[in-house]
């Protein structure tokens, strides 16, 4: 048994999967060429452990009193393995939890409507928050956690007063899924302040695009997440701009979490005829070449159409590769505020009933920049403002209070009525932009998603910066 085990961990089938956040897996007809005494060395390494492992197991199952679960083993071993690389975004999901690893592909689910990352709790640190808490690194639109208020690069120490430190990122998924009709509160980490924000799960749509004629020339496209359907969407969004008139463009990509790697340039050449988009590079000693993909001569945009993107914190991953291989170009005016800074991508393949999911790749933009924990500098930065810790507890403490629900049931969305609930409650100690974020996204949760305004300068003050540089 435990042999067979063994190879199955080590014999890893070139079968490719898929999920948001990583890079499609390159199909090879073979194995690549690997360096024969690097091979040689550690088949001598490896054959160590098996040996050593074959004879743990031959012991165990001879002297432990207790029936032995093969299964729990297995997977053990695999996450064990998985986990010894140190790796945030490299991990192993168990045949258990599989079916709740796809759902994001069916576009909807329970959950408070985030993603996330989280170190494995082997590497945990407790003074260092960042390895042993939940980091937020994007929020989906109308969902609970926006309508809160929470954002990118938040950090949960606790969820329902118990500490997140022993939780893997599968786990911690989980949780924060909670249960419908159930509150979760969250101790929350901004910056120096810390506060608890109470919320309840619903069934969550994690949304594509979105798009609006922001005036009569101006098309707007929030591109959320990059799925496999991503670039069809975003090409029919674009083709009823164009038909409405657009012939400038905004491209929001704040609060994009990232996803497959090729639709992110699927779309970069919607905007873009020639030039270098993305080079991608593994492991010395791969067997695996560069990886350079160039624009195609087609557009959808004329390219004397001017073009600005949106970013933020939130824009990770895919996100930033877009942004880098239009920004890189000259094909686009960057503005917001500094990017989440992932450069690396991950493959998804099935295992053990299973998958695993492991970093693969680096990726550079056109200029040869390296963002991976660094980045991309807008054009133009605005940054995303910050709040005192009694702001912020006035927020957290405002959150239940039943104005919020009742002032949104006798009033219809409209900016009059956002300013109007501001103004009523200017006294609550709230910011007033807060007040408007909060009665703006409970108002626009009662709206079917096709009804939603995609956006509105009135209430986004880089948004506005946006339209303003398109008009001069």
């Amino acid at each position: 048994m435990i042999m067979v085990l063994l190879f199955l961990i080590t014999a890893l089938p070139l079968i490719s999967g898929g999920r948001s956040e990583t890079m499609t897996p390159v199909l090879t007809a073979s194995m690549p060429e690997y360096d024969a005494e690097i091979v040689k060395s550690r088949s001598v390494t490896i054959s160590s452990i098996l040996y050593s492992l074959g004879n743990l197991y031959s012991y165990l199952d001879r002297n432990f009193l207790y029936d032995i679960d093969d299964s729990r083993m297995e997977e053990e071993l695999i996450s064990a393995m998985i986990g010894s690389l140190g790796d945030p975004y490299s991990y192993y999901i168990p045949a258990d939890d599989a079916e709740a690893y796809e759902e994001t592909s069916d576009g909807s689910y329970i959950g408070i409507g985030t993603y996330l990352t989280k170190m494995n709790p082997v590497f945990g640190d407790m003074s260092d928050p960042s390895t042993w808490m939940i980091i937020i690194s994007s929020v989906f639109p109308g969902a609970p956690a926006e309508r809160a208020g929470l954002r990118s690069r938040d950090m949960i120490s606790a969820i329902d007063g118990e500490s997140v430190a022993p939780l893997t990122a599968t786990e911690a998924s989980d949780r924060l899924k909670g249960t419908p009709g159930k509150d979760l509160v969250l101790t929350v980490h901004r910056g120096d302040a810390v506060f608890d924000i109470t919320l309840r799960p619903e069934k969550v749509t994690t949304p594509s695009t979105a798009s609006m004629m922001l005036d009569d020339e101006t098309g707007y496209l929030a591109i959320y997440t990059f799925s496999m359907t991503t670039a069809e969407s975003a090409e029919n969004e674009i083709e009823k701009l164009l038909a409405a008139g657009a012939d400038r463009f905004i491209l929001d990509l704040r609060n994009n979490g990232g996803g497959t790697v090729e639709t992110a340039l699927e779309v970069a050449d919607m905007f873009l005829s020639e030039g270098r988009l993305l080079e991608t590079r593994f492991k010395d000693g791969s067997g695996r070449p560069a990886m350079i993909r160039n624009a195609d001569s087609s557009t959808l945009i004329p390219e004397d159409y001017p073009l600005i993107i949106l970013v933020n914190g939130g824009t990770a991953s895919s996100g930033e590769i877009l942004t880098g291989a239009l920004k890189d170009n000259g094909r686009a005016e960057v503005i917001g505020s500094q990017t989440f800074g992932k450069g690396i991508s991950q493959e998804v393949r099935p295992f053990a009933d299973g998958f695993i999911q492991i970093t693969t790749g680096h990726f550079y933009t056109p200029s040869g920049n390296d963002i991976h924990h660094v980045g991309i500098t807008p054009d133009i930065v605005i940054e995303e403002e910050e709040y005192s810790e009694e702001e912020l507890e006035a927020f957290s403490s405002f959150m239940s209070d039943p104005s919020i629900t009742e002032f949104a049931d006798d009033h219809e969305y409209s900016i009059e009525n956002i300013k109007l609930f501001a103004e009523e409650h200017a006294e609550s100690g709230v910011p007033e932009d807060l007040l408007m974020l909060l009665i703006r996204n409970e108002m626009l949760s009662r709206m079917d998603y096709e009804s939603r305004p995609a956006a509105d300068p009135a209430f986004d003050e880089v948004l506005a910066r946006a339209m303003e540089e398109l008009s001069e």
